[in-house]
């Protein structure tokens, strides 16, 4: 286990420290939460403020989301061999293979197609692809539904989710493009038990 020091947290970036922040919560640490927030109290009083729009309670939430969701994918990403290389190395032979990088370039959870489009509220996601086979874990608010409607989804090949189902039973009414019709999807409303899910399934694409 990691000893979180406050001199090594202090030499974290501001986004590999938001990353602890959302990982520490998640698993409810409370040394580390408190050391997290003195840092970017510090942080914070060192630095102008930017006149900034407020969030709204949906960004929020959104926000946090994508965080925690970050926080998850570093997590995999030290127990698995989740590369771009690798997964490329391991799908020679695959027809127009294009790697999925696990986050967003400012390491967040990915925007997702129908958050993108206005579907849904927030559909934000990680994922890692193998061959054909993709997998991720996502979190999904419909449009209009209050924030404390939000759920978690976990999406595999069918032999690499236990209880999944197809698409159209979990998002109905909700058009699925790419490669989704060869996987299946289970909802969770708590995030450690999405966690649990996306966990057993990497392990399988990884085998």
């Amino acid at each position: 286990m990691v000893d979180w020091s406050d001199e090594r947290i202090a030499a974290l970036s501001d986004q590999d420290l938001r990353n602890l922040l959302a990982n520490a919560e998640r698993k409810s640490v409370a040394d580390i939460v408190a050391q997290c927030k003195a840092e970017m109290e510090r942080r914070g009083a060192a630095r102008p403020r930017k006149a900034s729009k407020p969030r709204t309670g949906l960004k929020e939430f959104e926000h946090d989301m994508s965080a925690q969701l970050a926080a998850v994918g570093k997590e995999m990403a030290e127990k698995y061999d989740l590369s771009e290389q690798t997964a490329k190395a391991r799908s020679a032979g695959v027809k127009g293979f294009r790697s999925h990088k696990l986050l967003d370039a400012k390491g967040y959870a990915k925007l997702g197609g129908h958050q993108r489009d206005g579907t849904v509220a927030v559909d934000r996601y990680i994922s890692y692809r193998r061959g054909n086979d993709i997998v991720t874990l996502g979190v999904w608010l419909l449009k209009d539904a209050p924030i404390e409607d939000h759920i978690f989804h976990v999406s595999a090949p069918p032999d690499m989710i236990e209880g999944g189902k197809p698409f159209a039973e979990v998002r109905p009414g909700i058009s699925e493009k790419d490669l989704q019709e060869t996987r299946h999807i289970r909802a969770f409303k708590d995030l450690p038990s999405a966690v649990a899910t996306f966990d057993a399934a990497l392990a399988k694409i990884t085998a």
